[in-house]
């Protein structure tokens, strides 16, 4: 077996983000704390049902939602099949999304069609901006993408009414509690916070629009299990990572302005997505036109730097992404970048150098 590519955190420009370091230093405790079963009334049982709730707390709050809104699954995508799924439950009802949302939600769409919904996609303008139009007179259910995680364009929370489900993909948001006044489902990935996969947060809130797409079988709201040791291994990473949110997005702001004024003087022709001042810092994605962005990431890792190409939606760099495609931009020579702490000027020079040697290696 081939050992993994050894290259610094410096230089590693991929969306991935590594466990936080305190989690991972506690990981192996609770996996050894966490094998009990919580519904039992043995002590160990009592202890570790303590521990859950004061973790769900923990998480609840950081999310600005109450305890009881909070949901764990134990898969990202089933967390999106929960949260949204609630909402769709007429299949006459009307579902409003946007080009820029993932492409789960563009599944969805698809079902609810054929399933005799009607469903309205809502364009972006060249910035990525996606101006909402929500029908006041009518029964909709409305996905919001609060930050898109391929450009960081930031959207603004839409005007709704009484008439509105609200479903909200917090995923890549910050704050994680900037919730639209109305919403009615959320739902956030661990791992934007340098929490563990395998799991996922859902909010459902106490509106009452929500309802559980699938059968009845108990007391509990969202049938299902979820690994308990990566619960509380979130609530770790969440609780660091926020204590540390503040400098960091200010450190990250400063990067993003300084690797797009790099990326316009050092590429001809290059496009980037988005409007820096409405834009997460951690994101970026740009367009180098008459380029092939597959052979263009292999010289760059080449050249011991690691970036992201294509689609985040898609399995790699072979597909186009869909977001760009919306904000008017060629399905070709697609590249992403991610922001991290560890992150620096020098690095960010050393990452357009090589692109820059890539380009003219013709790839």
């Amino acid at each position: 077996m081939l050992p993994i590519t050894d290259i610094p955190p410096e230089d590693d420009f991929q969306s991935e983000l590594p466990l936080e370091p305190l989690a991972r230093q506690h990981l192996l405790e609770l996996f050894d704390s966490s094998w009990f079963d919580p519904a039992k009334i043995h002590r160990n049982s009592a202890q570790l049902r303590n521990l859950i709730n004061e973790a769900k707390e923990s998480i609840a709050s950081h999310l600005g939602i109450a305890n009881s809104e909070l949901e764990i699954v134990g898969e990202l995508g089933f967390g999106f099949q929960c949260a949204l799924s609630g909402l769709l439950t007429k299949n006459t009802s009307k579902f409003l999304y946007s080009a820029v949302d993932r492409q789960v939600i563009h599944a969805f769409a698809r079902q609810h069609q054929q399933r005799g919904g009607e469903i309205l996609e809502q364009g972006a303008d060249s910035k990525g901006v996606v101006d909402y139009q929500v029908d006041a007179s009518s029964e909709i259910t409305l996905s919001f993408q609060a930050t898109n995680r391929e450009t960081g364009v930031v959207q603004s929370p839409p005007k709704t009414s009484d008439k509105t489900a609200v479903f909200a993909d917090m995923c890549a948001a910050y704050p994680l509690s900037n919730l639209p006044d109305n919403w009615d489902s959320a739902i956030w990935d661990p791992k934007y916070f340098g929490g563990p996969a395998g799991i996922a947060l859902v909010g459902i809130a106490n509106s009452g629009r929500w309802q559980n797409p699938g059968p009845i079988i108990d007391k509990r709201r969202v049938y299902g299990s979820f690994s308990k040791p990566l619960l509380l291994a979130t609530a770790v990473a969440l609780e660091n990572w926020t204590q540390r949110a503040r400098d960091d997005f200010a450190k990250l702001n400063e990067l993003n302005s300084f690797v797009r004024q790099e990326l316009a003087r050092e590429i001809k022709d290059v496009k980037i997505a988005g409007d820096g001042a409405n834009c997460d810092p951690r994101f970026l994605a740009f367009v180098i036109p008459h380029t092939l962005s597959e052979e263009v990431l292999r010289k760059v890792e080449a050249q011991g730097v690691l970036i992201d190409a294509g689609s985040a939606c898609g399995s790699g760099p072979l597909s186009p992404s869909h977001v760009l495609t919306a904000m008017g931009f060629s399905e070709h020579g697609n590249y992403r970048i991610t922001l991290k702490p560890a992150h620096s000027r020098e690095g960010l020079k050393k990452l357009v150098s090589v692109l820059v040697k890539g380009i003219a290696a013709g790839a």
